[in-house]
């Protein structure tokens, strides 16, 4: 007998992230300054670059997505809440919680983006306030005194371009072998080409776009003996998200289902 939660293989999707406008993606202020920014991005510790954690990507994929679905609901105890749905159709691609975890591991893996060097490059060059960085001065109007209340927002300079890494994870209780999680992914990344990622996205920030090298599958063969598929030859140049990324197109996935 088979067991439903034997790994059958993973597929890889990676290509570039491009900011479109500037991004903010809220870093911790760790010390006051007189006059500095309210509002820093999120950076690497041991570069000092800012990156886009995986943990932001996911979360806005998810919620992009429950609400296209339909399967947003209003908290029962607590009113004005909305948590994460429960919804099998979301949570076989994003996970569930520890206590209910009947669709098995989570599939979706989203890795941290880093910059390219084109783009760390760019920011070398750029002639900024802040080092890689931007600054964008805001303010809040007291709506009885019409007093001016500055902030500043720090946000990474549009055109700036991230490596993205999205791994789906296939298990034998997939009986579409991953096909209905990949297409679920691929309409949330456009989701989010049309919506914004992270702060100030109403008032012109976060718009991305995305860039993608011909998605390809690594069987549980293929980890085992070694096989060409570690060292995947990627075309020199991502393609844009609106020509479809098709389930069926990918490499060894057919083949992996004849087998099986």
């Amino acid at each position: 007998m088979e067991n439903k939660y034997s790994f059958l293989g993973n597929i890889i999707l990676k290509g570039k992230l491009k900011t479109l406008t500037p991004l903010h993606i809220g870093g911790s202020k760790d010390k006051f300054e007189i006059g500095g920014v309210d509002n820093p991005v999120i950076k690497d510790p041991v570069t000092n670059y800012p990156y886009i954690p995986g943990s932001s990507l996911k979360g806005k994929l998810r919620m992009l997505l429950e609400f296209a679905e339909g399967v947003v609901k209003e908290n029962e105890k607590k009113k004005g809440e909305f948590p994460p749905s429960n919804d099998p159709e979301i949570t076989s691609l994003f996970g569930d919680s520890a206590d209910n975890s009947s669709n098995g591991p989570t599939r979706l893996i989203v890795r941290d983006a880093y910059p390219d060097e084109k783009t760390i490059k760019m920011w070398e060059n750029t002639n900024s306030e802040t080092l890689y960085t931007e600054y964008k001065a805001e303010n809040t109007i007291d709506r009885m005194t019409s007093a001016a209340n500055p902030r500043f927002m720090e946000r990474v300079h549009k055109g700036s371009e991230f490596d993205v890494e999205f791994v789906l994870q296939v298990f034998s209780m997939d009986t579409d072998k991953g096909k209905s999680n990949f297409e679920k992914l691929v309409k949330a990344i456009r989701l989010l080409e049309d919506s914004t990622l992270g702060g100030g996205g109403s008032r012109g920030s976060g718009k991305v776009e995305f860039k993608f090298f011909e998605p390809y599958f690594v069987s549980v063969v293929d980890y085992k003996n070694g096989n060409g598929n570690f060292k995947k030859t990627l075309n020199d140049e991502p393609k844009l998200i609106s020509k479809d990324l098709k389930y069926e197109e990918l490499e060894g996935i057919n083949k992996t289902q004849e087998n099986l």
